[in-house]
């Protein structure tokens, strides 16, 4: 509160200096003269009564504010505006939490025409890439670092629609032709020259995936070694779900009818487009019929099975020759692959069922296949006229009317490719660094609530619990950004190989898919490095890997609404500190459990602790296999989901254990003006805003088939109705839907 305008005495220094008064403006005057005066000098006491009662309203007035902690900073009012802004307070909190947090959110933040959803994350984004912008497109200057010329140039040749409009199908068309052909586009295809291990191998190197996955990672049962892995290949859909239908499904038809016109488009006679397109489709369905359901792709130590190149011959296929496929690609390396090279697969009977099924489709489905994968990849690389072409199906997919702005494509596209070389111009502009720092302080914090809950932990032995601590302790940090980035030769050294155009754009990603699948090869004799971040440091993410036992933080998500270093701490704690309990947590959930401190797939735990650990699991499963999205009346994938939403439970719970040690140290934070809630209310409401957004109803489609997270809205209902702490914190009924009587917990 302001001082008052005029300083005020005490009521007995005013008594005072009434005789005073009287003594100098009264004193030798005639009786009308002196009655006179002392009515004046009553009514300048009247005056002086006034401001005296003003100034002891006031001061208590400013008293009472502190008195209730009330922050009237002009940071703290103008994130009590943003707060406010998105809640509707209408709604019951112990009804609907989420309405009630980001109810006015959703109204006023509408989808953009070109997305298939909005929320707190993306609104960050869209920020996040109006800065880069600016920084990719400024000139490229002499002093610029051959990566930062790289980095530029590759944006120019994406934005260069003219030149695009120019070049029209050629370069798609030369692709097409350099990797034997797309035979709905032949007169006369010879299936005598198809061969498809090398055809596989061909994509390989220009790193499209079909049919198979073929990468190098680490062992998972021996972390600090680099092996061959093999896995089922995506579709063409999302999700096997999508072909798990009637042919006359609308989003079918609609991939069916993309498929036609873009082989038209590129030169197919309409006749062979439709019959071609429909056979191709017919075996991508069978494909979808073969393939592991992704709920069934949890357990990492049942899906783990290794083989040696020789028995992947007799326990996989023979349809793919499958030593030859190997010494094909890592010959670009000079690495020579005997038939006792190690090769771990995942999904083995997938391999099966897929050699099975080769054998029983015509070489020119199967051809066909292998190259509209291409097709579907590659046109967003051509001119306007291509992209149009995808716009139907594109709303069939994620409802959206138009295209994203190409400025966004463009500069997603360079910083998904050329993330640290993006990095580096981002954080010397947009950074604070003392976010890093702060944030380092904060993981101290969740750790040491981590470790407290687990002491707390009744269903776990002792003998596991030392041990999941001892996990706890080794997880590593990465916060920012890696320093060597800031280093020009360093920088440089991250691109090598890679040459940018700023009028090639085609070949320009060309030359980017190649590089990534070359270096992905190379790791194969090389150590694992465990220091290599796997993120540019401008996203709005955050990232655990279960092989490193690595936490990462880019600098992107160090940003309010997450995170600003003026926020009180309760916002803090119920933002990016939430989001750091919650990576810690994956390193316990149902896939990460079953790592060790030093990322190693290993049996750490006894087999009662593994057994009530389901059981606290299934709970999780079961709770939210129960929340349905009414905006396309579906439930959500519980078994899918669950890793992600033990994950939220647990960093809720860390971070809120974190905040009351924290306030019991350094004493409560003055609330926020206007908002008429106490400071742990105020910590939930900043869990909850993280989530705020909506979605159309074909993207929410999307999500529940493919998605390993809950929607914004489940993921606040169901992580608060398991919380205690939420339901005394707004003194929520017993039984109400977000205070019921059964709750879940597993960390």
């Amino acid at each position: 509160m302001p001082a008052p305008r005029y300083a005020a005495g005490t009521p007995e220094t005013v008594v005072d200096s009434k005789v005073a008064f009287r003594q100098t403006w009264c004193k030798r005057r005639t009786q009308l003269e002196k009655l006179l005066c002392v009515l004046l000098v009553i009514s300048l006491l009247g005056i002086i009564a006034a401001i005296v009662v003003f100034a002891v309203l006031s001061t208590s007035l400013d008293n009472d504010l502190k008195t209730q902690n009330v922050c009237l900073s002009p940071d703290c009012v103008k994130t009590a505006a943003r707060i406010l802004e998105a809640m509707d307070e209408s709604v019951d909190p112990c009804d609907d939490f989420f309405e009630y947090a980001c109810g006015t959110w959703n109204g006023v933040n509408s989808i953009p025409d070109d997305r298939p959803n909005y929320n707190t994350f993306r609104k960050l984004d869209d920020e996040l890439q109006a800065d880069l912008k600016e920084l990719l497109e400024s000139p490229v200057l002499k002093n610029d670092t051959m990566a930062i010329k790289n980095v530029k140039w590759l944006h120019q040749s994406c934005l260069n629609m003219t030149l695009l409009d120019e070049r029209k199908e050629e370069p798609l068309l030369a692709l097409l032709r350099s990797l034997g052909g797309w035979p709905v586009l032949e007169d006369s295809w010879d299936e005598d020259k198809f061969d498809l291990t090398n055809q596989l191998a061909q994509l390989k190197l220009l790193n499209h995936v079909v049919l198979i996955m073929q990468w190098v990672s680490s062992d998972d049962r021996m972390s600090s070694v680099n092996v061959i892995q093999l896995d089922q290949g995506p579709l063409g859909l999302p999700n096997r779900d999508y072909f798990l239908k009637d042919s006359t499904d609308r989003t079918l038809m609609t991939y069916k009818q993309l498929a036609v016109t873009l082989a038209l488009a590129l030169g197919a006679k309409e006749d062979v487009a439709t019959k071609d397109m429909q056979e191709m489709i017919d075996f991508e369905m069978m494909l979808a019929n073969i393939t592991l359901p992704e709920e069934q792709r949890r357990d990492n130590e049942a899906m783990y099975n290794k083989f040696t190149v020789s028995q992947l011959k007799t326990n996989l296929t023979d349809s793919i020759d499958w030593h030859r496929y190997l010494r094909t690609i890592f010959n670009n390396v000079s690495i020579e692959i005997t038939e006792s090279e190690p090769v771990v697969v995942y999904t083995p009977q997938y391999m099966r069922e897929l050699g099975k099924l080769i054998q029983t489709q015509p070489k020119r489905t199967i051809a066909n296949y292998l190259m509209w994968h291409v097709v579907m990849m590659r046109v967003t690389n051509l001119h306007q006229a291509f992209l149009d072409l995808r716009r139907d199906f594109n709303k069939a997919m994620s409802g959206t009317e138009h295209d994203r702005a190409r400025w966004r494509t463009c500069t997603s596209y360079v910083n998904e490719n050329f993330g640290m070389a993006v990095g580096r111009l981002f954080i010397e502009k947009h950074f604070d660094e003392r976010a890093k720092a702060n944030a380092v302080h904060m993981i101290q914090k969740i750790r040491d609530a981590f470790a407290e809950l687990l002491k707390e932990i009744t269903w776990m032995g002792e003998a596991t619990k030392k041990v999941a601590q001892e996990k706890a302790d080794a997880i590593r940090e990465k916060i920012g950004y890696p320093d060597y980035i800031k280093n020009d030769t360093a920088l440089n050294l991250d691109f090598e190989g890679i040459q940018q155009s700023p009028t090639r754009y085609f070949e320009n990603v060309n030359n980017i898919l190649h590089i990534a699948s070359i270096r992905n090869l190379k790791q194969l004799r090389l150590p694992v490095d465990r220091e290599k971040w796997s993120t540019s440091p401008a996203v709005v993410n955050a990232f655990y890997s279960s092989s490193k036992n690595l936490i990462m933080f880019p600098a992107g998500i160090l940003h309010p609404p997450f995170y600003h270093e003026n926020f009180p701490m309760y916002l803090n704690f119920g933002g990016i500190a939430m989001v750091i309990g919650h990576e810690i947590t994956h390193g316990f959930d149902d896939k990460g459990r079953q790592y060790d401190k030093d990322g190693n797939m290993k049996q750490w735990w006894s087999e009662e602790d593994i057994k009530k650990f389901k059981e606290k699991a299934q709970c999780i499963i079961d709770q939210y296999s129960n929340y349905t999205i009414p905006e396309v009346n579906m439930t959500i994938n519980g078994r899918q989901t669950q890793g992600e939403n033990i994950a939220d439970n647990g960093g809720l719970k860390q971070s809120f254990k974190a905040y009351t040690r924290w306030v019991e140290k350094n004493g409560p934070e003055d609330t926020l003006p206007g908002i008429s809630l106490n400071q742990n209310q105020l910590f939930f409401l900043s869990f909850a805003q993280m989530w705020c957004g909506t979605a159309r109803p074909e993207n929410y489609v999307n999500i529940i088939r493919t998605g390993k997270h809950s929607p914004g809205k489940i993921r606040v209902i169901g992580t608060l109705a398991n919380s205690y702490e939420f339901a005394e914190a707004y003194k929520c009924p017993a039984g109400s839907r977000q205070n019921p009587v059964k709750k879940c917990s597993v960390w």
